[in-house]
């Protein structure tokens, strides 16, 4: 102890001063605190001042996301800006809802596919108790599931999105990505949803594409691709739209720009209403996509993919059997036909629960 005190005094001799390492410590922590301070205030200054133009930037996007919360941006695009070949690319876009047993555990002979918008519920339950739930017909499997993007307002996400997860755990029957589900977007949503079936369901022989608004006549689709003769290979059919003109006035939910389509005229496609093919073709969809300009009409873009293809389209066996809209119930027509578009949900059961009954002989 006497010889560390005589060494402490000579320190103090040498350097004029005594050594405390505590109160140096001290020291150097209020310099750095300090200097932190005076850095913090002019970046707080600089952040509260540029608040309203973040705001601004950030207004121009959708935010969305998965389960837990909002995971990513999307641009909301103007309405005239074109399609590119890498939007319209499913890889671009994520499933934040797909817990569905199809395919995996259960292996149907069809797959009944419906876009449909993620708030549109009521089209989704009316399905569910009509056509949407004959699961087996002459013998065959059949399975349905609705194809779901995510909302073009933000601010409605997370009530849908909860109201959506809710009504997936009860039926197990959603397949949600997070593309923006709008009218302007159904190319993407098509593609997509072809993606899904070429990735899920390679194995199971046929598919349809069938809107949310659609009657549909499970018995007689089943029984037109189970006639001898029906493809099970290359093979897409539905009701035929022949050189239909392409819309230039940009004011037109169908315009489609000369960049885009430089024809007059689109090739002979598929009215997007309901459409039936093989699972080969969404593989052969996809490949193709990718060397054939997008444009906003996704029906017409499915002919042009065809047309580049090589491939035709075959005529159903019947012209009435895919009809268009259908004001006023007839019995014959809908128990001849295998779809036809409808006006409401309430209608959709109403027109179900009358050709089940009694009618007249056709």
């Amino acid at each position: 102890m006497k010889g560390a005190s005589a060494a402490r005094n000579i320190t103090y001799k040498v350097l004029g001063t005594p050594i405390n390492p505590r109160r140096d410590f001290l020291k150097t922590t209020f310099k750095c605190l300090l200097l932190l301070s005076l850095l913090t205030i002019p970046i707080c200054l600089l952040l509260n001042k540029h608040t309203a133009l973040f705001s601004s930037i950030l207004s121009r996007y959708q935010m969305y996301g998965s389960a837990d919360g909002p995971a990513k941006f999307q641009k909301a695009l103007p309405r005239h800006e074109p399609l590119r070949l890498s939007m319209i690319y499913p890889g671009n876009y994520h499933f934040i809802l797909d817990d569905t047993e199809l395919c995996r555990s259960i292996h149907p002979y069809l797959v009944l596919i419906v876009p449909v918008a993620p708030g549109n519920w009521k089209a989704r339950d009316a399905i569910r108790r009509t056509w949407g739930n004959e699961t087996l017909i002459q013998g065959e499997l059949i399975q349905t599931v609705f194809l779901l993007g995510v909302p073009k307002n933000s601010s409605k996400f997370k009530v849908l999105q909860r109201n959506v997860r809710t009504e997936n755990r009860l039926y197990h029957d959603l397949i949600q990505s997070d593309f923006i589900d709008s009218y302007h977007n159904l190319t993407i949503k098509t593609m997509v949803m072809m993606d899904w079936l070429a990735s899920r369901c390679p194995k199971v022989p046929y598919a349809m594409k069938i809107d949310s608004d659609m009657f549909l006549n499970v018995e007689n689709l089943v029984s037109m691709l189970k006639t001898p003769g029906t493809p099970t290979t290359i093979y897409m059919t539905g009701r035929l739209k022949y050189e239909s003109p392409v819309v230039r006035e940009k004011d037109s939910q169908w315009y489609v720009s000369e960049d885009s389509y430089r024809e007059n005229k689109f090739p002979t496609h598929l009215v997007g209403m309901g459409y039936v093919f093989s699972l080969d073709m969404p593989r052969r969809l996809m490949e193709i996509s990718k060397r054939v300009t997008p444009f906003y009409v996704e029906d017409a873009y499915i002919g042009v993919c065809m047309k580049t293809l090589g491939i035709d389209f075959t005529p159903p066996p019947e012209r009435y059997h895919f009809r268009l809209y259908m004001y006023e119930f007839n019995y014959c027509h809908l128990a001849k036909s295998i779809c036809a578009i409808l006006q409401t949900p309430d209608q959709l059961i109403n027109y179900w629960t009358s050709l089940k009954g009694p009618g007249p002989a056709c």
